[in-house]
């Protein structure tokens, strides 16, 4: 019996995928931000270089969330010699949400740089293809299954600098482990973050402040399980003491 309407299409379709893996798209935003500074002239436009660079943000944070189950520490600096240089190859689709343009520096600790330009895009990543390269880089990968996920908006307050709004993000990302901390917004004095992790926002506040270094100090001004707003204070280092006194 001849095919006959809209089967052939389908046939030919099946016939073109062919065995394949089955895909795993998953929808990831990323921010990109690239350190502008006038004694270099970049290969890329700024705008095109923070588009790759969210790109290859998103990629990670797929790739982490793959490795789980393993201290971030250890994987984080393998992560690019295993992905490589191009994150386009594990994205099937992905749009700019938002074109932030020529901003203050907040996210480069370029010392040199006057500005940085800032994008975010959302991004299709094949989690399936990640997990290949992971596994074929020596990178042990968690078996597929339910993981408890718990999403908290953390809005923080007090953040006047970039020193002050690293040693936030890598508290929440070295200290307290969480998957991811997407800023979404970004002005000088605060910051929004959407923090992936498995904690809610109270659990999350005294995680936070158990893993502070020294001299950060986040007083809670709003709580609930969804949200946490936070004043950020950050003392400065105090000046080390003299090598030699006179006299000595």
């Amino acid at each position: 019996m001849k095919p006959t309407g809209w089967l052939p299409l389908v046939l030919a379709c099946l016939a073109l995928a062919g065995p394949g893996r089955a895909a795993d798209l998953r929808a990831t935003e990323a921010v990109g931000a690239v350190p502008l500074r006038a004694d270099t002239r970049p290969a890329l436009a700024p705008r095109d270089a923070a588009v790759q660079k969210a790109l290859a943000e998103a990629v990670r944070r797929v790739a982490l969330e793959l490795l789980s189950d393993q201290d971030p520490a250890e994987v984080e600096p393998r992560l690019d010699a295993v992905l490589g240089t191009d994150p386009r190859v594990y994205i099937s689709r992905f749009r700019t949400l938002e074109d932030r343009g020529e901003r203050p520096v907040l996210f480069s600790d370029d010392p040199l740089a006057h500005s940085e330009y800032v994008v975010v895009v959302e991004a299709s990543v094949d989690a399936a293809l990640v997990r290949e390269r992971l596994a074929r880089g020596g990178l042990i990968v968690a078996p597929a299954g339910e993981v408890r996920r718990v999403e908290v908006r953390l809005e923080a307050e007090g953040l006047t600098d970039y020193t002050a709004y690293r040693a936030l993000r890598d508290t929440l990302l070295d200290g307290v482990g969480v998957r991811s901390a997407l800023p979404l917004e970004f002005e000088k004095g605060r910051a929004v973050f959407d923090v992936d992790g498995e904690l809610t926002g109270d659990s999350l506040l005294a995680a936070l402040q158990r893993a502070a270094p020294p001299g950060l100090r986040l007083t809670p001004l709003e709580i609930s399980p969804e949200r946490l707003r936070v004043r950020v204070d950050l003392a400065p280092e105090p000046a080390p003491a003299d090598a030699a006194r006179p006299g000595n």
